[in-house]
């Protein structure tokens, strides 16, 4: 049992017993006057009824109305409750004796201002007089009336020890409902510091709905995104290792050639020059995506406008496009000139990833077609090439590092980093990018970029 469990268990014990104690010494106490009582005053419902109606009289009618009541309940019913009415000297209203004790004691009880309203003190005027129904002086029935015994009677130590237990009990079992479950995550962060990440509380926090399991359940979102992070992260070094090889291997046959064959230097420092190109650009990329996901906000405080990028985009593909027998298309319904706050560069390197990718995919003498246009909330840029598509099943799949489509991937150049970059950086900006097949042939990228972003200018 951990330190918080004897917290809470002792917290909440000592907190029942001084309930508990407390409660019962008022009990105790209350029952004890009442006790003192009975030796002098009836107590019945019967004595609590009459003396209300005394008062009452007394204060309605008058002194006179309540001696006539008294008297006539004193003639009439000798042998019923009767009901006293002592004045502040002491004296009866119908001269009958009253004892110095039992005088005195009526009047401490009625300075105990206790519950059941057995004795009362009535004022009108100068006229006051405390009515209370005594035993002294009634008829045998009142002394000797004697009550049933209840079924069973437990002395006090037994119900004291009967309280310490059951509170001992229930005090044990809140402290262990609370303590259990953070003893779990104890042990879950310790499995997870020792680099087990696949520690998961929730099976054996169970049905429970409070704070505690919505813990538990955050925790097991946590373990699972780290997990993910890890796999991502071992997943992208063994890619880039992958990647660097055949650049690698190449750089360093062409270097062989050119020791051994000095007469094709010319064409060995060429390829040699090719291979640190292609490194140069797998290297940038890798930065860039590492920067992309390390969670680093990136400073979004450029004013952009659309036309203009997606402009600059569209000269440098058409550059390439022709060198390559492709053509690029420009359409846009805008009526203005949007223009969003966000990092200019990351905008440019996303949308010219999307554009170059559908150059190299789509077929010679074929149209890439880029458009603009608002709709509802948002501005969205589509891609269009007219190339194979990808299989469905690799729609999702293409965003992802190293990720390229098994549709003809060995005839083509690049590590399939461009569109990973391209998520990355649209979803900084509080975008988001799909990809689809279109029904004719071909397929088309979607950027949406929402409007709350975007300024009118």
């Amino acid at each position: 049992m951990g330190r918080l469990f004897w917290k809470i268990l002792l917290t909440f014990w000592l907190t029942l017993l001084v309930a508990g104690g407390a409660t019962g010494l008022t009990v105790w106490m209350h029952h004890s006057t009442l006790q003192d009582m009975e030796k002098d005053v009836v107590i019945r419902p019967s004595s609590i009824l009459a003396v209300k109606a005394a008062a009452n009289t007394f204060l309605y009618g008058g002194t006179d109305a309540m001696r006539n009541m008294l008297q006539e309940q004193k003639d009439q019913a000798p042998g019923d409750l009767q009901i006293y009415a002592v004045d502040a000297s002491g004296k009866e209203m119908l001269g009958r004796a009253v004892s110095d004790d039992t005088l005195k004691r009526v009047r401490e009880g009625l300075g105990q201002n206790l519950k059941l309203p057995i004795i009362r003190q009535v004022e009108s005027g100068a006229e006051s007089y405390i009515l209370f129904a005594p035993l002294a002086g009634q008829f045998p029935q009142f002394r000797q009336e004697q009550r049933l015994p209840p079924p069973h009677r437990f002395s006090t130590p037994t119900m004291v020890i009967s309280g310490i237990v059951a509170s001992f009990i229930s005090s044990f079992l809140l402290a262990w409902y609370f303590s259990k479950p953070i003893g779990m995550l104890r042990k879950a962060f310790g499995a997870v510091a020792k680099g087990d990440l696949s520690q998961r509380v929730t099976p054996a926090i169970g049905s429970r709905r409070d704070e505690i399991a919505d813990l538990g359940r955050d925790f097991d979102y946590m373990t699972l995104q780290f997990q993910n992070l890890i796999a991502s992260q071992r997943r992208l070094l063994h890619d880039v290792s992958h990647e660097l090889r055949s650049p690698l291997a190449r750089l360093q046959v062409s270097i062989g050639l050119a020791r051994q064959q000095p007469e094709k230097m010319a064409s060995s420092l060429d390829r040699i020059e090719h291979e640190a190109g292609r490194l140069d650009t797998l290297v940038g990329e890798v930065l860039t995506l590492s920067r992309l996901e390390s969670g680093v906000p990136q400073a979004l405080d450029e004013y952009i406008d659309i036309l203009e990028l997606v402009d600059a985009v569209i000269d440098d593909a058409r550059f390439e496009a022709n060198a390559m027998s492709r053509r690029v298309s420009f359409q846009s319904d805008l009526e203005d000139n949007p223009v969003i706050q966000g990092h200019g560069e990351l905008l440019f390197r996303a949308l010219e990833n999307v554009v170059r990718n559908a150059i190299h995919h789509t077929p010679p003498d074929s149209m890439i077609t880029l458009s603009i246009h608002k709709e509802n909330n948002s501005l969205q840029i589509t891609v269009d090439d007219q190339g194979t598509g990808v299989p469905e099943a690799e729609l999702d799949s293409i965003f992802e590092p190293f990720q390229r489509s098994s549709v003809g991937s060995a005839t083509r150049n690049g590590y399939g980093l461009g569109l990973a970059i391209a998520r990355r950086a649209i979803e900084s900006h509080g975008g988001s990018i799909r990809a689809a097949n279109r029904p004719e042939s071909g397929l088309r990228i979607t950027i949406t970029l929402p409007l709350s972003k975007v300024q009118t200018g």
